[in-house]
Order: structure tokens, then C-alpha cells, then sequence
């Protein structure tokens, strides 16, 4: 990239279009300059170790690589480099035609793909090429809304989804389907995802584009057929958690000529005022530049990060527990992709929680993703690993009996998964299997562990 690219980061966080700054990759550094009416309004930064309270009137700086070509708190808003993420399918192909070429894997094409669908994404900030962008984008109208259920949209929307999820070759019309969902931001992961919005309570799965008014914003999960059931698994999931205790978003699923669906109800923007939302890859990567990977910290050093976070924002107290919490329940329901971008801190500098339980598919179902943790840990120096998760425990601060307390809540939670899960029919019956002794092993051996 020889020529330094400029951007502009805005956002509605004060609940009116406002902007927070300028954003600048040069070379091989990436920087951010608020403007001063943004900080002298000392509302929460674009992310939480780059907030203005920290860096005043200096320009935060990121060291970019080919692996985190923006600062980490923007990977989110650029699509995933998965074989079915829908934005990057659809950036991709409007980026070959203005370039007339390929675009060349690497830090430039990232960049391009974060200025074309880098705003109405999850969280509280948008980046657009220019002011003039922004103002723009804005002023667009999502208070009809009524294109997107129009039938002839509707099923170019669904000639969509056959043709990229389904891999059935039908054809359609990408700018219907712009029209029909707007320029919809990313939404990283394996599982192809789109954000919407719903009517609450709709037994149809009609959508809309994003703040259409009178609507619900979700994150719309559309099922590939090599994971035949898992949004069963997710929903179920869900479920327990929240059964459990646990804050979880609500969730509507949805079946529909062939295609499978699973709305989840987004919480970063219930109101005019969207929340500040980030992940504990961003977190951490921006904190500890020698961070590029999740395979660069251990899962029982993850209480040292809270703790140290703790020290230069207003963090819940029982993020430490709470964590090791849903660590517990992951080993329990077999989800092994509790991974860093799977976690999440909602708020700014000044009041800021772990978000609510969002992902938390039981991926080890599939033996592919038959991982005890996405998070590596040292199993050397225990008897197995249902010894280490015991002890992890106390690396998040948790006396003996508060390790208990986890471990008896968590049990609790889950007793009865195994006979839930193999009621769900549409799941596969080998998945079923494999799910089922995989979490009876896990309880098996956090219980012989118990005093």
C-alpha cells in the first residue's frame, strides 16, 4: 500500500450521527486522531484501550500486520475470510468490478472491504471513506421497509441464500438484494450470517433492512447443509443457558422452503443508543501488540488480563467468575469454539460487563471440531484435563468453595442436556452420539475431581 489511506470513524452513540474521528493506515501502522468536540464530549472511544481518556489529544497508534491489517476493534466490521461469510461474497464482486481485476489478497483489499460495509455493524462505531459518506448513509430512509417483502424481492432474497448457502445454482439479482437488505455490515464466523431485522413474534421469517423502523435488529444465522442441525444445537444451547442464569438474547428459529434460520435478537442496539461492543481478541490485541493469534495466550492466563483490565476501567466484579462460568458450561454442552471474538465486553471506559452468552454452538458434534478448548491450555502437570478446568478456578481469583459453587451450578445446569439433545430429531443421529459421549466424558471427569 504505498499511498496513506484515510477514513473517518463515526458513530451514534449519544443516540444523533456524530463524528468521532479520523482514521489513517500508513505503511505499516495504522493511526487515530479524535477530534476535539468529540473528546471534550467524553463519551466512550471507538474502542476501549483507544479511548480518549487515555490518549487526549495524541493519535493512537496500532502496528498493522497481513494478519490484523486495522486495528483490532475493526476486524469485526470487515467480512470474514470463510468459505460461505455472504458480505465478503457480495464486497468481493463489487470490488472486481470498480478495480476491473482481482482483488489481490492482503492488507489493501482489506482495507477496501472495511470502507464498503464497515458501518451498521455490531457495536457503536462506523467508518466510511468521507464525511459526505457518512452524512449519507445517515440520512437514508429504513422507515418503509417495505421492499424487503415484496415478492418479487423476497424471492431474489431466497435465490440468494439457495445459491450461496445451499450451493444450488440458481441465479439472482445482487441489486435487488442490496435494496431488499441494504449494504448489510459483517458478521464473522463459520456459519453464514446476516444482519436484519424482524418483526418480534413473526412466524414467518420476513426481513427487513437494518433499523427499519417499528422492527427488531438480529443477527439472522442461515444453516449450511454440512452442519444439518445446528441451530437446533444453538437454540437448545441457548436455552440452557439462560435457564442456568445466564443473560442471553432472545431468539426466534425459523424453517422456510429448504433453508433453515435462527434470529437472534441483537443487544448492542435496543435503542437509538448503541452499545460499545468488543471482543476479547480486540481487547487484548490492542493492549499487547505481540498478540496477533488466539494460539498467543493460555486459557489460565485470561484472569490476569480481567485483573489488569480491571485496573484502567470500571469492569464488573464478578467478570471473573462469570467467565470461568461459561468456560465450565462450554466443557458441559461441548461447545469447544469458545473462542476469544465468542466473548465479548459490552460498555465504555466507565461501565463495562462481559455482553450476553450469544454463540454457543456445541461445535464438537462435528468431530472436526472436536476441541476441548479454541483456547489452548497446558495439560502437563495434571492427572487429565478435567483436574486443569478444576483448577482454572483459581487463576480468575475463586477461593475453593467459590470453584465449588461454579462446578455444582454448572452441573446442575446441564444434567439433563444429554436426553434434550437427542430430542432433537432434525439433528443427525451421529451427531447426537458423538455430542452426547462427548459431554457424558467431560461431567465424568469433573465430578471425580470433586471433593
Amino acid at each position: 500500500m504505498a499511498r496513506n489511506q484515510h477514513a473517518v470513524i463515526w458513530t451514534r452513540v449519544s443516540g444523533q450521527p456524530e463524528k468521532m474521528g479520523d482514521l489513517l493506515l500508513s505503511g505499516d501502522q495504522a493511526a487515530f486522531t479524535y477530534t476535539r468536540d468529540y473528546l471534550s464530549s467524553e463519551q466512550p472511544g471507538f474502542c476501549l484501550l483507544g479511548d480518549g481518556r487515555f490518549w487526549g489529544d495524541d493519535s493512537v497508534s496500532y502496528p498493522i500486520s497481513e494478519r490484523i491489517p486495522v486495528f483490532p476493534r475493526l476486524l469485526s466490521l470487515i467480512p470474514g475470510n470463510n468459505p460461505r461469510n455472504l458480505q465478503r461474497r457480495h464486497y468481493l464482486d463489487l470490488l472486481r468490478k470498480q478495480l476491473g481485476r482481482e482483488p489481490p489478497p492482503g492488507v489493501e483489499t482489506e482495507w477496501l472491504l472495511l470502507l464498503a460495509g464497515g458501518h451498521g455493524g455490531i457495536g457503536h462505531i462506523d467508518v466510511f471513506t468521507n464525511d459526505i459518506a457518512a452524512e449519507s448513509w445517515y440520512d437514508r430512509d429504513t422507515a418503509a421497509g417495505s421492499s424487503a417483502t415484496a415478492s418479487g424481492n423476497r424471492s431474489q432474497l431466497w435465490h440468494m441464500l439457495k445459491n450461496n448457502v445451499l450451493d444450488e445454482p440458481v441465479a439472482f439479482d445482487p441489486q435487488l438484494i442490496e435494496e431488499t437488505l441494504g449494504p448489510t455490515p459483517s458478521v464473522g464466523g463459520m456459519i453464514p450470517k446476516l444482519l436484519v431485522s424482524m418483526t418480534r413474534g413473526d412466524t414467518a421469517a420476513n426481513f427487513y433492512p437494518p433499523d427499519t423502523v417499528g422492527k427488531t435488529n438480529v443477527v439472522l444465522k442461515v444453516e449450511p447443509p454440512e452442519y444439518a442441525g445446528l441451530l437446533d444445537l444453538e437454540a437448545l444451547c441457548l436455552d440452557i443457558h439462560r435457564q442456568a442464569g445466564f443473560d442471553t438474547p432472545a431468539y426466534s428459529r425459523y424453517d422456510d422452503d429448504g433453508l433453515h434460520f435462527l434470529a437472534v435478537e441483537r443487544f448492542d442496539c435496543m435503542s437509538a443508543n448503541p452499545l460499545p461492543m468488543e471482543s476479547l481478541f480486540s481487547v487484548i490485541a490492542t493492549g499487547d501488540h505481540q498478540f496477533r493469534e488466539t494460539g498467543d495466550i493460555l486459557l489460565d492466563e485470561l484472569g490476569n488480563v480481567i485483573d489488569r483490565l480491571a485496573q484502567v476501567v470500571n469492569l464488573a466484579a464478578d467478570t471473573g467468575e462469570q467467565l470461568y462460568l461459561r468456560f465450565l458450561m462450554a466443557l458441559l454442552t461441548g461447545n469447544g469454539d469458545l473462542h476469544l471474538d465468542n466473548v465479548a465486553l459490552l460498555g465504555g471506559v466507565s461501565d463495562c460487563r462481559l455482553a450476553p452468552v450469544y454463540d454457543p454452538a456445541p461445535m464438537r458434534a462435528w468431530p472436526r471440531h472436536n476441541l476441548v478448548s479454541a483456547i489452548p491450555f497446558d495439560p502437563s502437570g495434571y492427572a487429565d484435563h478435567g483436574e486443569f478446568f478444576v483448577t482454572l478456578g483459581s487463576s480468575f481469583g475463586l477461593s475453593g468453595q467459590e470453584v465449588q459453587g461454579c462446578l455444582d451450578r454448572a452441573l446442575a445446569a446441564t444434567a439433563d442436556f444429554p436426553d434434550r439433545l437427542m430430542a432433537l430429531q432434525r439433528v443427525p443421529e451421529r451427531q447426537r452420539l458423538q455430542l452426547r459421549d462427548i459431554v457424558a466424558s467431560e461431567r465424568a471427569l469433573l465430578t471425580s475431581r470433586l471433593a
